[in-house]
């Protein structure tokens, strides 16, 4: 099973901008995002088409699991 976690925020121009993290540690707490998140905010690390990060919007964890089919 793999984890992606998907951090939103919202730009100068009001619009979701979406970071994806392919990567997740298995016991990653919602306290731990969110820290991220501020981080990421307060460093100004990433900007998107419609101006800087400046509001979180929301974090989620999607889970995918991949079952291989025999199809010979």
């Amino acid at each position: 099973m793999s984890k992606t976690l998907t951090m939103s925020f919202l730009n100068e121009e009001g619009r979701k901008a979406t970071v994806r993290l392919n990567t997740v540690k298995e016991d990653v707490t919602e306290l731990e995002v969110q820290s991220a998140m501020d981080v990421i905010l307060a460093k100004n690390i990433f900007s998107s088409k419609g101006g800087d990060l400046k509001l979180k919007d929301s974090a989620v964890i999607v889970n995918r699991e991949n079952t291989e089919l025999s199809v010979r």
